[in-house]
């Protein structure tokens, strides 16, 4: 199988697109493994940026990928979601599934896909709206909930959620722009499950924060990971060891290997893996 980019061109929504995203969402969890990936290739014009990776990302726990930057770590992250559709020369191959459907076939509507497999950026990213308008906006565009009460709800439980109601229950109207940076990526956080994902992908989402609020995050993905499947691009080595349960080393476009990231730290299979683990490189 062979997909290319499609610039960013969102396909018709069909009903057949919506049943064959809800009768995947209802086997979630069904599967101990939530992604499998089979020599997943990725191109950009002539340069291959990665190289018939292969993995399995099991349900409800955390993922870290890790390796030196320009290894493919994000280039891979965005390819659970099409992110890379948006990308004019981009051409993926290979195959990439969520329970069981292929996320790349022609039936499956990437904006609909992009609803149960969330993404959490570098740098945090509130829309110029109000901390309730950027929550709310995935549920109304999506049409998961009508506003008042039902959308108020789902405003609330995401907020929860993130760990972040009680900072800004009073402060609703007001911009998340406005908010730390810290505390605005625990809303964008709260904007990507309002969806109700399966899925959260996260790209070095403390990069940007101090230690304080990087400890709150990680404490908020500790928590997340008993309902969501959660793939968590990282620098930091005492990171991935603190919120991963399976890490995988990616370098020079190779996924090197993947384990459990206990083992992975204290024995991992090859040396690339140990000199980079060990700050030999990187």
């Amino acid at each position: 199988m062979e997909t290319t980019g499609t610039s960013g061109m969102v396909m018709t929504k069909t009903v057949e697109d919506m049943d064959v995203l809800a009768e995947t969402a209802s086997r979630a969890g069904a599967h101990d493994v939530k992604v499998a990936a089979n020599k997943v290739s990725v191109f950009y014009g002539e340069k291959q940026a990665l190289f018939d990776v292969s993995i399995d990302i099991p349900a409800r726990q955390v993922m870290a990928f890790i390796g030196p930057s320009g290894c493919g770590k994000s280039t891979f992250l965005r390819c659970i979601n099409r992110m890379n559709d948006t990308i004019d020369i981009c051409r993926v191959t290979g195959r990439i599934e969520i329970d069981g459907a292929n996320v790349y076939d022609a039936k499956i509507d990437p904006v609909l896909l992009r609803a149960r497999v969330g993404m959490v950026f570098q740098k945090p990213n509130p829309f110029p709206k109000s901390i309730y308008d950027n929550i709310a906006y995935g549920p109304r565009i999506h049409g998961k909930a009508k506003a008042g009460s039902e959308m108020d709800a789902i405003v609330e439980k995401s907020l929860r959620r993130a760990g972040l109601w009680n900072e800004v229950k009073d402060r609703l109207r007001e911009p998340g722009t406005g908010l730390s940076g810290g505390q605005q990526q625990r809303l964008c956080i709260a904007r990507a499950i309002a969806v109700n994902p399966d899925i959260i992908l996260m790209d070095e989402p403390c990069s940007a924060l101090d230690p304080i609020a990087t400890a709150k995050v990680e404490e908020l993905i500790d928590e997340l990971r008993e309902r969501y499947t959660i793939v968590i691009v990282t620098h930091s080595m005492q990171q991935a060891a603190r919120v991963s349960q399976r890490a995988a080393f990616f370098h020079l476009g190779y996924l090197v290997e993947e384990g459990e990231t206990e083992r992975m730290f204290t024995n991992p299979s090859d040396q690339r893996t140990q000199d980079y683990i060990t700050g030999r490189f990187g």
